[in-house]
């Protein structure tokens, strides 16, 4: 069966790790009773998130969402496999019942700059290419599966950065000036191309071309593009307490971090009874 278009006049953009999943433990479950309400009023939930093609394709599967997605802060967008784009257009990466659109520059450009200036300048950082999976493993606390689903990008990089505060903003002006960008994640520095989540946000927002309000969630530095492009905003409260600082003049701030706050949020802005701030 031929996928279309959503058509209801909401459409949620979120931010998983530290947002709808629990920032240590990934728990979603505090959420559920929200996940189940928006499946039952046909309203689109859209994972916007720095993680990857192939782990992000885990989690549609989990989480009993539509196969769209927005992947490696809008270096890629996921659309289900049975959508109409596909007729006309082929994927760069398929997997699962998931294919993407590349919208930035490719991971072994990206990796061959970060070699480069690496040996020219000696800066102080490990990113995912230079390490096994175990080592990922450490970083993040996935599984051994799933650090290799987080090993498997595209079109971004994420950086544990080792040097000093400097040499992170040497670094960071030679990326800007190589039309790179770095963000600043829950755990890493994300070296990508001149893509955010906003630019994922915008693409899907174009191909659907249906008039619908926006709504984005997130609590971390690289999600400021997507909170402050769509029309209300939930800033989740991080885990170290505290806010990211977001333009946007129809923002919420939780309380509670994580999926708690991830489902204060949506009470907030889609509850009837707050129906007045809407």
């Amino acid at each position: 069966m031929e996928q279309h278009e959503p058509t209801h006049p909401w459409r949620i953009y979120t931010d998983l790790d530290g947002s709808l999943l629990d920032h240590h433990t990934y728990d979603w479950l505090p959420a559920k009773p929200w996940l189940d309400r928006l499946t039952a009023q046909g309203i689109p939930l859209i994972p916007n998130t720095s993680k990857t093609a192939a782990e992000v394709a885990v989690w549609l599967t989990e989480l009993k969402v539509d196969g769209y997605a927005v992947v490696e802060n809008g270096g890629m967008v996921l659309l289900p496999n049975t959508h109409v784009y596909w007729h006309t257009h082929l994927p760069h990466w398929t997997g699962r019942e998931v294919s993407g659109v590349l919208l930035g520059r490719s991971y072994d450009a990206l990796c061959a700059w970060l070699d480069d200036v690496r040996r020219g300048h000696g800066f102080d950082f490990r990113g995912f290419h230079d390490v096994d999976p175990g080592t990922i493993v450490q970083w993040t606390s996935l599984s051994p599966d799933e650090a290799v689903r987080a090993q498997q990008r595209q079109s971004s990089e994420p950086l544990l950065w080792e040097g000093s505060r400097s040499s992170l903003q040497q670094f960071i002006t030679l990326a800007q000036a190589a039309d790179l960008q770095v963000q600043q994640g829950g755990r890493f520095l994300h070296i990508s191309d001149h893509t955010t989540k906003a630019t994922g946000m915008a693409w899907l927002e174009a191909l659907w071309g249906t008039a619908a309000r926006t709504l984005a969630l997130g609590d971390g530095g690289n999600d400021i593009p997507m909170l402050e492009a769509a029309d209300r905003a939930v800033a989740i409260c991080n885990a170290k307490g505290t806010h990211v600082n977001v333009q946007q003049p129809y923002v919420y701030f939780t309380q509670h971090a994580g999926p708690e706050g991830w489902s204060e949020g949506l009470s907030y802005w889609l509850s009837s009874e707050e129906q007045q701030h809407g």
